[in-house]
């Protein structure tokens, strides 16, 4: 049930959907579950989090996957659980981890945790595909016997569910691209609330905590979107970038967690690693928006002398507009998060650079999508000058 499952990529709800998936498909048929872009950001109890809640999983599992819960129950002891399976076989189960004796967190986390109750008999076996390393030793993907009595004792309480495959939708690739970008642009402001949520209570141990985990998860789930995306040659190109971000995200989590240790014995959490957080966070708007206008990715630090020019036209006159030198970084942001910046100074920007490149551009390229920062932008005056030179015949 396990083999072939790129577990290192999935978090603890989706890695045994995941395991079903692949189970009533083929091997490998769970990466589609990296096809959907998401930040999933709330604020339980006021601490900031990027945290995909299970009904999340379960909605993605089933657009993603056909993957269909067609009978659950909640707040069940691991007694009714075993009576459960003598009629429905496999259960997926979602329970708390801190009595999981198979897991480290046993003891020592609370956290929402699946695993797959295949057998009821004594010994119960169960099946969980979860990989990660902790404080308190590794998870390992597995098979676990247990007496019923050590089964009960391991999951007194749970939300156990049966789950059908419908059959795994196939999926349009341009599609999948528009739509996590549209998602992620609608998410900009409150990437921001975010952002500021963090910085704010970042001090405090159970916000820097939460901070850890949630750069580990959007790690695992950027690696996992590059798994999909190499899945397919036609977006091949985007695969790489996507990996070297994914790779980044997961850097900055081992960095946020040296930070966190930090917080947790008195210090003060490093504002580099903030700012860290802060560039990558808000480049996953404009990463998404490069992949749904063209399918793919060019390698980075390698746009033509022309893009080069245009960016540097539109960095000049955005500074013009907010009347700062050239020390003033404006790249790699949204436009909006610029002090001063507003829709005044964006027509602005725009009639003043249509005006020294000698394009026009035209008005239903001005999305909200393109209009985000000077990337997007830039590549709407990239084909705005490539129109004109098709119709001058240059």
């Amino acid at each position: 049930m396990l083999t072939g499952l790129r577990a290192e990529l999935l978090d603890c709800v989706q890695v045994n959907l995941a395991a079903l998936a692949d189970r009533a498909y083929r091997p490998g048929a769970h990466l589609e579950l990296g096809a959907s872009l998401r930040l999933h950001i709330a604020q339980p109890a006021g601490t900031p989090a990027v945290t995909a809640s299970v009904e999340q999983r379960l909605t993605e599992a089933g657009d993603l996957l056909g993957l269909r819960v067609t009978r659950r129950w909640d707040d069940v002891p691991g007694t009714r659980l075993r009576e459960l399976l003598a009629e429905h076989s496999p259960l997926y189960v979602v329970a708390d981890t801190f009595t999981m004796s198979w897991l480290p967190y046993a003891g020592n986390q609370h956290m929402e945790h699946s695993f797959l109750l295949v057998d009821a008999d004594d010994p119960c076996v169960l099946v969980d595909g979860y990989h990660n390393s902790t404080q308190w030793g590794d998870a390992r993907p597995g098979t676990w016997r247990m007496s019923a009595a050590q089964f009960d004792a391991a999951v007194p309480r749970a939300t156990a569910m049966t789950v059908a495959a419908d059959g795994a939708p196939t999926l349009d690739r341009a599609a999948v691209l528009r739509d996590n970008a549209s998602a992620l642009h609608a998410e900009a402001d409150q990437i921001e609330d975010y952002l500021a949520a963090v910085r704010r209570r970042v001090g405090e141990a159970q916000a820097a905590t939460q901070l850890v985990l949630d750069v580990w998860l959007l790690g695992r789930s950027r690696a996992l979107h590059a798994a999909w995306l190499a899945n397919d040659p036609t977006t091949a190109d985007a695969a790489r970038e996507a990996a070297a971000r994914a790779d980044e995200w997961l850097t900055l989590a081992s960095q946020s967690y040296v930070a966190m240790r930090r917080v947790h014995r008195g210090g003060v959490f490093p504002a580099p690693v903030l700012d860290q957080l802060d560039g990558l966070l808000r480049g996953e708007v404009a990463f998404a928006n490069r992949l749904a206008d063209t399918g793919r990715v060019p390698p980075q630090g390698a746009p033509n002398a022309e893009s080069k020019q245009i960016r540097g036209v539109l960095a000049d006159e955005v500074r013009a507009a907010l009347g700062v030198g050239p020390e003033v970084p404006v790249d790699d942001r949204p436009l909006r998060a610029l002090p001063g910046f507003n829709s005044f100074r964006l027509v602005e920007v725009i009639e003043r650079a249509e005006a020294r490149l000698r394009v026009e551009l035209d008005p239903d390229d001005l999305t909200r999508t393109a209009l985000h920062d000077l990337d997007s932008l830039g590549a709407v005056f990239d084909r705005a000058r490539a129109a004109t030179r098709r119709v001058s015949g240059r």
